[in-house]
């Protein structure tokens, strides 16, 4: 990927083929068209005066959605040109070169995962092994959310954790519903709630419902309160 190579032309003037590119700018604020310009260190001097401005391929496309992840400046890109013209380049995908290693290294050979990760390193992964799950995390780790099999934590195949962030200042993991209902539901399984102190507040109203038993159960003290007139309904009250 040397400047200064032979010019790899057809005998009609065209390009076939894939060849490799190196991203030199990835601001279109000519078009708006998420562009990228590229240089061909394969040619005699491909520096910035023989870039071309490319198109980018990505998975899926549309008005004002789609895949977008436009590569870096300096990134090596491999790309195609429409009708064999260099004026017209598309960009297929980035290359994983000497000084552009993956984001993980596969070792062991079983190829167990996929994901994405970004500059910073924030990340999503898609984990295929045995005790698989399905992970989306912010750079420093403190902060994930998990669905799937845990060694620790939890035990699968539907355990999902919230990890909260570490750092000064937080507070600890918000679920909110910006707007209408937000149900929690286990319909076939145990539901549990825990904390060192764990608070529910309504400013209207809660109800509490068991179509069995309910129990109240408290280690120390147990206080109920009413600011009006309360009332303990049932076929047999027992008070000990």
């Amino acid at each position: 990927m040397r400047a200064g190579g032979h010019r790899p032309w057809n005998h009609d003037g065209t390009l076939c083929g894939v060849y490799y590119a190196i991203v030199c700018q990835n601001k279109d604020e000519e078009l708006k068209q998420a562009r990228i310009k590229v240089r061909f260190p394969w040619l005699d001097g491909g520096d910035q005066d023989q870039a071309h401005w490319a198109q980018l391929a990505t998975p899926m496309s549309g008005d004002k959605w789609g895949w977008y992840t436009l590569p870096e400046v300096d990134d090596v890109v491999a790309v195609v040109f429409i009708a064999g013209d260099i004026r017209q380049p598309v960009v297929l995908g980035g290359i994983w070169n000497k000084p552009d290693a993956p984001p993980e290294p596969i070792t062991d050979g079983k190829n167990e995962f996929r994901g994405y990760k970004s500059r910073s390193g924030h990340r999503w992964l898609l984990d295929d092994s045995a005790k698989g799950k399905i992970s989306l995390a912010d750079k420093t780790d403190n902060l994930q959310l998990t669905i799937g099999q845990f060694e620790q934590g939890g035990s699968g195949p539907n355990a999902h954790t919230i990890a909260a962030p570490q750092s000064a200042g937080t507070t600890g993991v918000a679920t909110v519903a910006m707007s209408g209902k937000l149900k929690i539901l286990c319909p076939d399984g145990k539901l549990t709630i825990e904390g060192d102190s764990v608070v529910i507040s309504a400013d209207d109203k809660i109800d509490v419902n068991a179509s069995a038993t309910l129990t109240y159960d408290s280690g120390s003290t147990l206080d109920m309160k009413a600011g009006q007139p309360g009332k303990f309904q049932g076929n047999t009250i027992n008070v000990n």
